[in-house]
């Protein structure tokens, strides 16, 4: 068994560090959103059902990345799609170090983020560093700084959706 994966907690855990660069590096390959979730979603779920089998010499996220792009080969062989197949597999790309993939969009997120948190309007970012960076609940937000625990809820929501509209905007998911 794959050390930390006992547990659902540890495979959850994994799953949300993972799953963005995955599908990244999926559609970097496919082009198709829907088709690179589709394929990491699979990729999951083989991993879980397999734990108890699987030996990994790598690291877990390296060997993922090679399970991710072992779906996409076997998506275009099942569609016998025969010229994206030899396509993908005379791509050079394949072989970039999935750390060096998940290095590169830890970091595009990271200033991705910063520039999306200076864009907001001023008391709107505060009150999400708040919650989100300080981990204050919204009745605690609410006191500190005079407001209702509503306005705090809305001021979140509004900056999530601020944020998401950011990424998207800027190509940055």
């Amino acid at each position: 068994m794959t050390k930390g994966l006992e547990n659902k907690e540890g495979f959850k855990t994994l799953y949300k560090e993972t799953y963005g660069p995955l599908v990244n590096y999926a559609y970097s390959k496919t082009n198709d959103w829907e088709l690179s979730k589709e394929i990491v979603q699979n990729t999951f779920v083989r991993f879980w059902n397999k734990r108890n089998d699987i030996n990994i010499r790598t690291s877990v996220k390296s060997y993922l990345f090679s399970m991710v792009r072992n779906g996409i080969i076997d998506h275009y062989r099942k569609e016998k799609n025969i010229d994206d197949f030899e396509a993908i597999q005379n791509n050079k790309n394949l072989v970039i170090e999935p750390d060096e993939i998940s290095i590169q969009n830890e970091y595009k997120f990271k200033y991705g983020l910063k520039k999306a948190l200076s864009s907001l309007k001023e008391k709107r970012r505060r009150i999400f560093e708040l919650s989100k960076f300080e981990g204050l609940t919204y009745k605690e937000i609410a006191q500190y700084l005079n407001i209702s625990e509503r306005t705090v809820e809305d001021n979140i929501a509004k900056a999530f959706k601020e944020i998401r509209n950011y990424f998207y905007t800027n190509n940055l998911i």
